[in-house]
């Protein structure tokens, strides 16, 4: 490695890229007009291009794109009419499952939970190297310019990035390399060395001194309100602490997190960093391509998984839809393309999920794997039994209907929830102290169902969605910068904001003072500044929001409207897939219908928990469509939790209009006339699709709506 002697000029170069948001335009980009069923060629299929059955047997299983690595042959897709895309292109040091000097994660931190050995903490391949960063555009550089002619679909730098493995929580990098591109960074967060130290509780005497607290050191901090850094040595006593919001005020050092937080923020910085500087090298050779990730992760405190900033370095992304993944990257990538990964083997569970998708806004998805879907032992190339039940489904995404929903706008509501990273940090943190000493064998596929921050999260999404709504988003960055004011938002969620700036703060105190706007959440809103700190006041309409205890606050507004309730609203999330719908949150959900100060345009019975998508086709035609609003639950491991049982029926039911218009089935081409209401019935397995047009139309009226675009 040869260190960071560059790091002042690149950390300058890049700063302005990211302050930017990019140079790069997004009118740039080559357009995407139609849905994109795509491959992914695995070993058996890339050495069969010349199977002259092939052609035929892809068209048969839906597919119109194919998979090629990077300087791979592309002849076969030109040819024969298919789009494709290059893989991976990245092949060093973004996933440290392969090329790492960790092959077995799992025997690794067994190993390091007995000698918590800090020589361990050095990543195999720091995000800073010069070297590393140079070859690696060099790779990304030629990949682009050789293909470019050849208008490939889209450039991915690499599958399952990560700090760490996946989300896992490791304390990666204490590499010289990036300590000291860490210390550059934290020159730009503070006036000086001495304000570093107030925030911190530390006394370093200069900058090369500075160095953060691992994992096991902040515990210790918060077992013995010393100001450390030290080891912990009682980890019984790192379980038994708890955070007690009444006296954390006199426990300051205690309860501040910020010498690990900030690093756990830089390593978020320096992933994002990294990917910009790729798509800036791509982009550069290719600027038509978009460029982008697949098998992204959970919002986390470890893995680079802030998805605001990584939403700022991508044209595109196939994310893991874990804990709300896909949710959140569609509010902060409005107009990008978002893939999703196929590993379903049945038609119906497949179905469901990609018209889901489609309906968010998805513009193709990736089969897992070649290998799966085709027989390549055969010489005609047979469908699989996988392929034969894929094929109706990916034939349905690429049909007229599906073209319309496409191209139509998506309708969102006045209504956002905080997306806070420092706040999924610092809740981490909390949440954790009860493992102790295993803390780092808390992996993603645990974590995707056990971390609570993560269920408040989807509590709140859910009953908005439960409701009617398409609420979005927002980051922590737009509040500061006035995105809730400029956007009009109505109501804002906080579900556990715990850690927010002073801007964001006063930024939410002046929306929550208008008489029209409501305030909605729990969780020890504001408690702690950005860094971890805790604030010496919350402002009153904040503090009302309780984190626990008998009474909890979620809902609030300034002209008198409240609602408490008696336990945490996050058991919401659960209690709604349940088949009883006399539970006492569903019950909560219907008197917070009462309250809210925005109204659903299509207003559908909160008990069906029923998802509304609605849509503009044109100057006056609207498009709505209504699904089943299930759990999705996908695994790094490709496999799709249970749970949505209850919501696997069909059901009936009447879905109003604010206002009246001449409805039209979409799928049984059934005029129903000029109505404010109509009765949906809605098939557990696929959605419901209808037009409100402001008369009448008569013939293909699918046909008719796609001429508008």
């Amino acid at each position: 490695m040869k260190g960071v002697k560059f790091s002042l000029s690149l950390y300058a170069v890049l700063g302005a890229m990211m302050a930017g948001h990019s140079g790069l335009r997004a009118q740039e980009l080559r357009p995407w007009t139609e849905y994109r069923t795509v491959l992914w060629m695995g070993e058996k299929g890339q050495k069969n291009l010349e199977n002259p059955k092939l052609p035929e047997r892809l068209r048969e299983l839906g597919m119109n794109t194919g998979m090629v690595s990077p300087g791979g042959k592309t002849d076969f897709y030109e040819a024969n009419g298919f789009g494709f895309y290059i893989e991976n292109t990245v092949n060093e040091g973004l996933c440290l499952k392969f090329r790492s000097n960790v092959t077995n994660w799992g025997k690794f931190i067994n190993e390091w939970m007995e000698s918590r050995d800090p020589g361990a903490l050095v990543r195999a391949q720091p995000l800073e190297d010069e070297d590393w960063l140079r070859r690696m555009s060099e790779r990304v550089t030629k990949t682009a310019k050789g293909h470019a002619a050849a208008q490939p679909l889209m450039h991915d730098l690499r599958d399952e990035l990560s700090t760490t493995i996946s989300a896992n929580p490791f304390d990666y990098d204490f590499s010289e390399t990036s300590l000291k591109a860490f210390r550059e960074w934290l020159k730009t967060q503070y006036a000086d060395l001495a304000a570093l130290n107030r925030q911190w509780q530390t006394s370093f005497s200069t900058w090369e001194e500075v160095k953060p607290f691992t994992t096991d050191q902040m515990k210790q901090r918060i077992a013995s309100g010393k100001p450390g850094p030290e080891e912990p040595k009682d980890w019984a006593a790192v379980r038994a602490v708890k955070l007690n919001p009444a006296t954390a005020r006199q426990e300051r050092t205690r309860w501040n997190l910020a010498p690990w937080v900030d690093h756990r923020t830089y390593m978020d910085v320096a992933l994002a960093r990294a990917l910009e500087t790729f798509r800036q090298a791509a982009r550069a050779a290719d600027p038509a391509t978009p460029v982008g990730v697949e098998g992204t992760q959970m919002p986390h405190a470890f893995g680079g998984y802030d998805l605001w900033r990584l939403a700022q370095v991508l044209d595109w992304v196939e994310p893991y839809d874990i804990c709300n993944s896909r949710e959140i990257l569609g509010s902060f990538m409005p107009g990008k393309t978002i893939l999703a990964t196929v590993f379903e083997k049945e038609t119906l569970a497949a179905q469901r999920r990609l018209w889901h998708l489609l309906l968010e806004g998805d513009k193709g998805c990736i089969v897992w794997w070649s290998e799966d879907v085709i027989d390549w032992s055969q010489p005609d190339l047979p469908l699989t039994e996988k392929g034969r039940a894929l094929a109706p489904v990916m034939k349905s995404l690429t049909t007229p209907l599906a073209q319309l929903f496409l191209r139509a706008e998506r309708e969102r509501d006045p209504i956002a929830i905080h997306y806070s990273q420092a706040s999924v940090q610092a809740a981490w943190m909390l949440e954790t102290l009860a493992d102790g000493k295993t803390w780092v064998k808390r992996f993603s596929s645990y974590e995707a169902d056990h971390n609570n921050h993560a269920v408040m999260r989807n509590a709140w999404l859910k009953v908005f969605q439960d409701h009617g709504f398409s609420p979005v988003f927002v980051s922590s960055e737009e509040i500061e910068k006035g995105a809730l004011e400029k956007r009009g938002i109505r109501m804002l969620a906080l579900p556990g904001s715990r850690a927010m700036s002073d801007a964001e703060v006063a930024a939410v105190t002046a929306f929550a003072k208008r008489p029209e706007n409501m305030l909605c959440g729990h969780g020890l809103a504001g408690f702690f500044d950005q860094h971890g700190t805790v604030r010496d006041q919350v402002p009153e309409v904040l503090a009302g929001f309780a984190e626990s205890g008998e009474v909890g606050m979620i809902a609030i507004s300034e002209n008198g409207a409240s609602l408490r309730i008696r336990d945490s609203f996050s058991s919401y999330a659960g209690e709604r897939l349940k088949a009883k719908g006399d539970s006492y949150m569903l019950k909560v959900a219907e008197e917070l219908r009462k309250i809210l100060v925005v109204k659903a345009p299509v207003s559908v019975p909160v008990e069906e928990r029923v998802r509304v998508h609605r849509y503009r086709a044109g100057s006056q035609a609207r498009l709505v469509a209504f699904e089943r609003n299930i759990e999705y639950k996908m695994r790094e491991e490709l496999a799709q939790a249970g749970g949505n049982e209850a919501l696997e029926k069909e059901t009936e039911f009447t879905a109003t209009l604010a206002e009246p218009g001449h409805v039209v089935n979409l799928r049984t081409g059934e005029q129903m006339g000029l109505t404010q209401s109509f009765t949906v019935k809605l098939d557990p397995w696929q959605p419901a699709l209808f037009a409100i047009l402001p008369e009448a139309a008569e013939g293909d009226v699918v046909e008719k709506l796609l001429k508008a675009f």
